[in-house]
């Protein structure tokens, strides 16, 4: 009979000593105060979750009315829906679609200022 580690359970996710998963890691990482949930807005929590940097926080929360929050439904494509229930944020201008996952692989602020650049040349086209 072969005697397993002890598990332990953090935040109803699975959790083993051993295990270096991205289940384990997530419950690792979410755990945060109730103070910063009662603080934060729908887009602090939102993108907290997605692990996105405050610089990326704080263009979303001022340029918020700019985007569109999607999600994808296999059977009708992207659809619109509540912004806390969204994975994807479409740009009303440019029509460019943004999924968090990708955001969370722009590490270099240069690179994400030239994506606002970017998006904000085609607000200011649709305006001339």
């Amino acid at each position: 009979m072969k005697i397993l580690p002890r598990t332990t359970y953090v935040n109803t996710a699975y959790n083993h000593p051993e295990d270096k998963s991205t289940l384990a890691e997530l419950a690792r990482d979410f755990r945060c105060k109730n103070a910063f949930f009662e603080r934060t807005d729908v887009i602090g929590l939102l993108l907290r979750i997605n692990k996105l940097c405050m610089a990326k926080v704080k263009y979303f929360r001022t340029n918020l009315d700019k985007f569109e929050p999607l999600k994808y439904d296999y059977k009708r494509g992207f659809v619109t829906v509540p912004l806390w229930n969204s994975d994807f944020l479409r740009h009303r201008a440019s029509g460019y679609i943004l999924d968090y996952r990708y955001l969370q692989t722009i590490t270099v602020y240069d690179d994400f200022v030239a994506l606002c650049n970017e998006l904000e040349a085609f607000e200011t086209e649709k305006i001339h």
